[in-house]
């Protein structure tokens, strides 16, 4: 890369904005027929402070080593792009990034490689990505948006070629409002060869049967993903026979509310380009769950903690034009699982389907609708909508949805919408929203986490860095809540205050208090044999979290809080400890603490008051061989549940695209007060072959 043209001033994000970086760095750009390829070449005034402790790919703390980063708007549309992480011992992180930077695929893999060397004043990077893995349309004079840029850890320092406003905070680098152009790729073309992907898989499974007898089976599985360019900018994915052996188990989530929980989605075949069937009301956090999803791809392929298994699933998504299209089609089978305590799960055959278009209106601005259909083959639950996104400047953000939900005997209470805005200058934001469910709202293939309501919101926050005292950052600030019926008649309103420090090693604390009033309007059965009654409930809460950068090699976090609960009071604990020796080794454990007291003893049907206790435990060990092999060993035990499971995985990827499993998995069923019994355990072996004829 010695004669390609040189990149080499970029600028501060945080915590100077504006200033030239610290420490600089080079990038470089080549091309040829079947990929693209970029060379960071990064100084150090002092190499010995160099952050560098993971080499797993897609490591969930890439971000706390000293990193260079790449994003690729390859439609040149401001929207959407292709997010690259490195770091100096050649671990990699891809995203997909949708909505202009708002939302983010973090389990989307792309097909590259990377390589990087430490030297004494300096380290390096290297990364290829071949044209068939980007989606792009073919002209004479190829224009792509492009940003890249460094993390210093040391300095908690974020530096940018293409200026991006602070006030994004951490997510400024993925905003494909503000790029740079790469120009001069010429007599290339997006691919549009067949990629197949088939798998072979042999295993052992044991399930505790209806006699308390381990059930041993054996299987034998072979099947295959497949993806092919219709386009230059518009691919088609299939799969057949699905499995989904590899995927990490859900992250138990202990709840203590009315309403459901959510979870994300891993599952490889639903991940491409999952960003284009985005539709509903937007999460306020990512550590919240969203109000409402009309399409949620977990509905499909997964049923009360049960595999439903896949027959076979289509999909294209892309673009034609200003329009964003995606069309979605999967056929699970049968299953039925007769249960002596509960009722027995039967589902039958069943096929989904999903159509999505977007229409871009103006410079980063959209209209799009929805169609959503789940058939039982006799039985139907069906769901569309509008949706649009209005950005008048790069400081202010409008959106809009409205949807209905279709199915036999619709009472005509089956409406949903929803406008929100949210405005940041500097160091100021504001965020506001009204949102309006139906009772009888439905998405049989959605989330919705509350029916019946309307919903007001109100944020605000300053974020002034004063760079004194050590302090980096301030987050301060109140939001609102109030929620009506449909009846206009109160159910609940909630006000909280935030403090959030960062300091310049890196470290935070954060302060909050939250004053609740909550009206039941029927009686909430919070666990067996623990029945709330309908009533006013007034509560207070106040809670504390400090954490060490995680860019350290022990880092913590500690928290804890009290909070009123319904006439009893909630008291919690959380500490998580994460230790990185070396660069090959990471070790972690979690722990939550929760335990409801001083509940009223009319509460309890048996009439003996106890305080109840929600605690739950994860741990976690990786172990990197290099960046192509590591294993991970994932335990977690949630006394809520009475569920212990554990996942032992080693992968290795043997060429780019392909890769080697070997699974071990366990659950144990476990009440505290017996021997811990074995619900189920399984082995196998998965092998996988990128085939790019």
């Amino acid at each position: 890369m010695k004669h390609a043209e040189v990149i080499y001033r970029v600028v501060q994000i945080e915590p100077y904005e504006g200033e030239i970086g610290s420490e600089s760095m080079e990038v470089r750009v080549l091309y040829d027929n079947e990929n693209i390829y970029f060379g960071f070449t990064c100084f150090d005034s002092d190499i010995s402070k160099l952050v560098a402790n993971e080499m797993r790919r897609d490591s969930r703390d890439l971000h706390d080593n000293d990193t260079v980063f790449l994003i690729l708007d390859t439609y040149n549309d401001q929207r959407s792009g292709f997010f690259f992480r490195m770091n100096a011992l050649g671990a990699i992180q891809d995203r997909a990034v949708t909505n202009s930077g708002d939302t983010l695929n973090g389990d989307w893999d792309a097909v590259v490689a990377c390589k990087s060397k430490i030297n004494d004043t300096h380290w390096t990077s290297e990364l290829s990505i071949p044209f068939s893995q980007l989606r792009f349309k073919q002209s004479d004079q190829i224009v792509w948006g492009m940003n890249t840029g460094r993390e210093l850890a040391r300095n908690q320092e974020e530096m940018i070629w293409a200026p991006v406003p602070a006030s994004y905070g951490g997510m400024a680098k993925y905003r494909t409002a503000s790029m740079g152009k790469l120009v001069g790729l010429s007599g290339v073309a997006p691919s549009r060869n067949l990629e197949v992907l088939p798998y072979i898989l042999p295993g052992v499974t044991q399930i505790n049967g209806n006699d308390a007898r381990l059930e041993t089976e054996g299987q034998f599985k072979v099947g295959f993903d497949a993806k092919y360019g219709i386009t230059s900018n518009l691919t088609t994915d299939i799969t057949y026979n699905t499995d989904f052996a590899q995927v990490e188990a859900d992250e138990e989530q202990v709840n203590l509310t009315r309403f459901s929980l959510f979870f994300p989605e891993k599952r490889p075949f639903f991940l491409e380009g999952a960003g284009l069937f985005d539709f509903g009301v937007p999460r306020t956090s990512f550590r919240r769950p969203p109000p409402m999803l009309l399409f949620y791809s977990r509905r499909i392929g997964l049923a009360e903690g049960n595999a439903i298994p896949i027959i076979f699933g289509g999909k294209a998504s892309g673009k034609v034009g200003s329009y964003g299209v995606g069309f979605l089609n999967v056929m699970t089978d049968e299953y039925y699982d007769a249960d002596p305590v509960d009722d027995p799960i039967d589902i039958p055959r069943t096929n989904y389907s999903v159509m999505r278009i977007t229409k871009d209106v103006a410079s980063g601005s959209r209209i799009g609708m929805i169609a959503v259909n789940k058939d039982e083959f006799g039985d139907y639950n069906r769901a569309g909508g509008f949706d649009f996104e209005y950005r008048p400047n790069d400081s202010m953000d409008i959106r809009g949805l409205w949807s209905r939900t279709f199915e036999p005997n619709a009472s005509g209470q089956n409406d949903a919408w929803y406008i929100g805005s949210n405005w940041r200058r500097n160091r100021f934001r504001l965020e506001g929203s009204y949102t309006d469910i139906a009772e009888d709202f439905n998405p049989a293939v959605g989330y919705v986490r509350r029916t019946g309501i309307r919903h007001f919101r109100g944020e605000m926050r300053w974020t002034p860095m004063p760079q004194k005292f050590g302090i980096r950052q301030i987050w301060t600030g109140p939001e609102m809540n109030y929620i009506l019926n449909h009846d206009n008649e109160l159910e609940e309103w909630n006000v909280s205050y935030t403090n959030w420090f960062e300091f310049d090693s890196g470290d935070y604390i954060l302060f909050n208090g939250r004053r609740t009033f909550e009206r039941l309007n029927e009686v909430f059965d919070f666990r067996d044999g623990v029945e709330i009654p309908i009533g006013d409930y007034a509560s207070n809460a106040y809670s504390v979290r400090v954490s060490t950068s995680d860019s350290r090699p022990i880092s913590a976090t500690l928290g804890g809080g009290i909070e009123d609960f319904y006439k009893g009071e909630v008291r919690r604990a959380y500490i998580q400890t994460t230790l990185k020796p070396n660069p090959h080794i990471s070790l972690s454990a979690q722990y939550q603490f929760n335990q409801v007291v001083d509940i009223p003893e009319v509460y309890f049907t048996d009439g003996q008051p106890r305080p109840v206790y929600a605690n739950l435990f994860r741990g976690r060990l990786d172990y990197s061989f290099s960046t192509a092999i590591f294993a991970k060993l994932f335990a977690q035990w949630n006394t809520d549940s009475n569920v212990v499971s554990t996942n032992f995985l080693i992968n290795y990827i043997y060429c780019p695209g392909s890769d080697f499993y070997f699974v071990f998995n366990q659950t144990y069923d476990t009440d505290g007060a017996t021997k811990s019994t074995l619900l189920d355990s399984t082995v196998v072996a998965k092998m996988t072959y990128w085939w790019n004829p």
